[in-house]
């Protein structure tokens, strides 16, 4: 015959069996985790390297037929991944130039936070149509001519900054150009403000020197991508940039 429990049993056994059943659902979770993280490091890794490999063959690597993600926010243009030809900008000002609508709320909150706190950015550069980029290029080879530089080493110079008519960021409205577009905002408070919270909001630094092998373009401290909050903040803490982010988004299915 089963022995009944007595009534103090029953209230030991009760809190100590749930407490089993807690513990038991939290090592699953764990285990879950611990599987989706080592899927999340093992596709960051194998995007890491696929960029970088191709980067440096010299090849066009995942970028030569390039295919967009479904998620507008993370449209890639660089030097192998030309404007989508349907691409279009909602346009609204800001600073008396345009960006795409998309950003226009969490740039204007991003500034209202930093003016709080003291700290100044306006936007010097946003949305370029392809002749105008056509026409900062060719300013920009200009001043490298009238420094004595020969036209084609003027030219290649130029795109070491500049990209070519069509291939650029500023084409799709979701970048901007701080301030006085200059390496000294890299000291400036402002700067600083960025590197803390510009992620908060959606923004990364695009250019940075330790990913130029792969951008293709030189440091720019004042060149800022919008990529929605959610997007940057996960680029931050995976330390990619955003030729790597779509492919490390690739390798785990996502189109």
């Amino acid at each position: 015959m089963k022995k009944k429990k007595s009534k103090k049993e029953s209230q030991t056994t009760g809190p100590v069996a749930a407490a089993i059943i807690v513990l038991a659902l939290l090592l699953s979770m764990a285990v879950s985790a611990l599987g989706s993280w080592e899927a999340q490091e093992a596709a960051k890794d194998a995007a890491q390297q696929a960029v970088e490999a191709a980067a440096q063959a010299g090849a066009q690597g995942p970028f030569a037929h390039y295919r967009q993600l479904s998620d507008p926010l993370l449209v890639l243009v660089n030097d192998q991944a030309p404007l989508p030809g349907s691409w279009q900008v909602t346009p609204r000002m800001v600073d008396d130039e345009v960006v795409d609508i998309r950003m226009y709320e969490d740039y204007t909150a991003m500034c209202a936070q930093a003016a709080r706190e003291d700290v100044w950015f306006w936007v010097a550069s946003g949305y370029r149509s392809v002749d105008e980029q056509k026409e900062v290029l060719a300013r920009a080879v200009e001043v490298n001519k009238k420094a004595g530089m020969p036209e084609k080493e003027a030219k290649e110079d130029a795109l070491r900054t500049i990209a070519r008519p069509g291939y650029s960021e500023h084409h799709t409205g979701l970048a901007i150009d701080l301030n006085d577009v200059s390496d000294s905002f890299e000291s400036s408070k402002a700067y600083a403000w960025l590197q803390k919270h510009s992620a908060e909001y959606g923004f990364v630094q695009r250019y940075r020197e330790e990913k130029s092998h792969i951008t293709g373009i030189d440091k720019e401290s004042w060149h800022y991508r919008y990529v929605g909050r959610a997007h940057a903040a996960e680029m931050e803490r995976l330390g990619l940039c955003l030729e790597e982010y779509v492919v490390y988004l690739q390798k785990q299915g996502i189109r």
